[in-house]
């Protein structure tokens, strides 16, 4: 009757039938006999080994009986008629944990002697727990345990501590709780619930001796299902391996060997117990043989390859390298495919190095360049691996190593080559790799790994290596791409090779979407070797294409040097001295103007107007990489009036100031001729 009552009190406080069902139901879970089977679900398969088939219908009988303890608590709750901890019951229920865990905590601290307030205890504990707030959840299971309440059962809130204490990393403590859960208990799912939690929480303590003695005591007295047993079986033999326990770990594997249907998890433990052997060897080659009869029994499971190299080691260490060798070489051809093959092939040339073994040093680069490419240890030996090629003119190895680095497709491993093969192998290996690069300009998709080569070349001054391997190859082929036609026509022209610079830069200058730089020295250049009509022509291209103010004060200047060309001088002193007075022209440009004014008025055989807009040149724009030029220029003038002295002094000025300028030699010449001069 008072059952009845009280739901009939419940429903006149407007909450739904069901609703109290599913808060008093998950209530209960907390002193149910199997409670842990649903709190735990979410533990991981070594913590809580169930398939999720078995956890479901788990929970279906726990629901089930859960109705019986459900109807006697909403008798007691409602004797009482405490609202809040119906509230927090129903927040429980519908998964409002913050404030379930609230509301019961509130209830607690204002009926701390209430007798239910263990079990409101136990139910903010719930609360926190599936928030992971483990720590605060632990105070509130612990509090509850210590009242001792006849209303709650030991066991399920000894676990539930435990698994908060595993949850924050206490755990000897969870072991205690597990161990004193399994000792107060007579229920076989509880039992089967504590066991798993005591073997991880022993074993995450680094105790896994007592792990497997637990585990075996279970296992004996048939407490856990074979599949759980063997997955602690498992995780105890792990951990005893890791935590130096090697005779636990042989034996916890030997036992998995034995008992575990699953072919896989038998190859594992098959391993696993290598490993352990291999621990407990008084002699590397007593290991090395463990960890061969892996290998031997077990050739295609996944830790084989580990096992070989380890064997391997093993030998190196009792200072066998022929059986060391025999073993690594035994890797590389059954396992290619495995990254500790990467780790036996550079064993294998430090092997060689310390033994002097050139043929298989070489042998071994190779093999490692050419098979693990992405490597780091592939990429550290690739250029010695062509440079050994090279010296020894195996011109197959050469070509096939070098084709990994081309073929890679990555033109930072292509300049990272040339610069250690430029610091290691030699000028000749470099220009032979990297004309083998260029040939393949030919092939569109290769045009990064060329780029990246032409300039690596350029920057290097190789220009004539360039024009070289370039110089057969059909004009489409070398305009396809308009950063390497625009390279090569740079090299053409540093070469001297105006002309072919010219007919380059029209010919990418022609193409879909020519930049501005290819039209701008394409003009330079018609100035140069042009004719007057292609120079304009060049020259208006270059100025629609401009897209900013210092663009155009380029332009102005080939204008004026087309000026000069055609000796309009008045016309292009009055472009120079716009682009001189631009603010828009930079130190450099601006140097460059005023440079060219003084070769206007020196052309003209005007020396005193010469000479002082080479001394502005130098005066102003002293870092504009043209005083040097100015210098040279005005001591020329100076000579020109005769003035050997001042013409001295520029010339020793330039020396002093710009003694790595391209144009100290040609001063320290003209130096020597003054002073010859006065001599005679």
């Amino acid at each position: 009757m008072d059952s009845v009552a009280s739901g009939v009190q419940v429903r006149q406080r407007g909450l739904r039938r069901r609703d109290i069902w599913l808060a008093v139901l998950a209530f209960s879970c907390v002193h149910s006999p199997r409670f842990t089977v649903v709190m735990d679900h979410n533990l991981s398969a070594v913590q809580h080994p169930f398939s999720g088939g078995e956890m479901r219908k788990q929970a279906f009988f726990l629901n089930l009986r859960s109705v019986f303890a459900a109807a006697m608590l909403s008798a007691s709750v409602s004797a009482y008629g405490e609202d809040s901890f119906k509230t927090g019951l129903a927040e429980l229920a519908a998964g409002s944990f913050e404030k379930a865990a609230a509301t019961l905590a509130e209830f607690v601290k204002k009926n701390p002697e209430h007798p239910s307030a263990a079990q409101a205890m136990c139910g903010s504990g719930q609360a926190l727990s599936a928030m992971g707030r483990h720590a605060e959840a632990l105070d509130f299971f612990e509090a509850a345990l210590k009242r001792k309440s006849p209303r709650l059962r030991e066991t399920p809130i000894r676990l539930s501590c435990a698994k908060c204490q595993l949850g924050v990393g206490r755990y000897s403590d969870a072991a205690q709780h597990a161990q004193e859960a399994i000792k107060v208990s007579s229920s076989p799912a509880e039992r089967e619930v504590a066991y798993p939690m005591l073997i991880s929480a022993l074993c995450q303590d680094s105790r896994s001796k007592e792990a497997w003695l637990e585990l075996k005591k279970a296992a004996d007295t048939g407490e856990l299902k074979p599949a759980v047993t063997v997955a602690l079986a498992r995780q105890v033999a792990t951990d005893a391996l890791k935590q130096g326990e090697a005779n636990t770990a042989r034996e916890a594997f030997s036992w998995q060997m034995e008992n575990d249907h699953d072919l896989q998890g038998k190859q594992e433990a098959a391993l696993g117990y290598a490993w352990a052997q291999a621990a407990l060897a008084s002699q590397p080659t007593e290991a090395a043989v463990a960890l061969l009869e892996y290998v031997d029994t077990y050739p295609k499971a996944p830790g084989a390859a580990r096992a070989l190299l380890a064997a391997a080691r093993k030998q190196i260490e009792a200072d066998r390298s022929a059986e060391a060798i025999i073993l690594l070489q035994r890797l590389a051809a059954n396992y290619p495919d495995a990254s500790e093959t990467v780790d036996g092939l550079t064993l294998l040339i430090q092997i060689a190095q310390k033994n002097g073994d050139e043929t298989l040093l070489q042998d071994t680069r190779a093999q490692l360049a050419r098979e693990h490419t992405q490597s780091p240890a592939a990429r550290g030996v690739i250029h010695l691996a062509i440079a050994d090629a090279a010296k020894s003119k195996d011109e197959g190895t050469f070509a096939s190593v070098s084709a990994v680095v081309f073929n890679s497709g990555d033109p930072q491993l292509v300049q990272q080559t040339l610069d250690r093969l430029s610091e290691t192998a030699g000028h000749e290996v470099v220009l032979r790799f990297a004309d083998a690069g260029l040939q393949r300009m030919i092939d569109p998709d290769q045009h990064r790994v060329t780029a990246a080569i032409i300039d690596w070349l350029f920057e290097h001054r190789q220009w004539s290596v360039i024009t070289e391997a370039t110089s057969k190859m059909p004009v489409e082929v070398l305009t396809h791409d308009a950063h390497q036609g625009t390279v090569i026509a740079e090299s053409l022209q540093r070469l001297g090779s105006s002309k072919g610079a010219y007919d380059l830069f029209t010919r990418l200058a022609e193409g879909p979407e020519p930049t501005f730089v290819v039209l701008l020295r394409r003009s330079e250049l018609a100035v140069q070797v042009g004719s007057v009509d292609e120079a304009n022509q060049a020259i208006a291209a270059a100025t629609t294409a401009a897209e900013s103010s210092r663009d155009r004060q380029f332009v102005q200047i080939v204008a004026a040097q087309l000026a000069i060309r055609r000796a309009d001088f008045d016309s292009s002193r009055k472009l120079l001295d716009s682009v001189v007075r631009s603010p828009a022209a930079d130190q450099r440009l601006r140097g460059r103007a005023q440079w060219l004014l003084g070769e206007t008025y020196f052309m003209q055989r005007d020396y005193s107007a010469a000479i002082d807009a080479y001394r502005r040149c130098e005066t102003l724009f002293p870092e504009s990489g043209w005083a040097a030029a100015s210098l040279l220029q005005a001591g020329k003038a100076f000579e020109k009036m005769g003035n050997f002295r001042d013409a001295a002094v520029c010339y020793t000025s330039l020396l002093n100031k710009h003694a790595n300028s391209p144009y100290a030699q040609l001063a320290s010449r003209r130096l020597g001729w003054i002073g010859n001069e006065k001599t005679r």
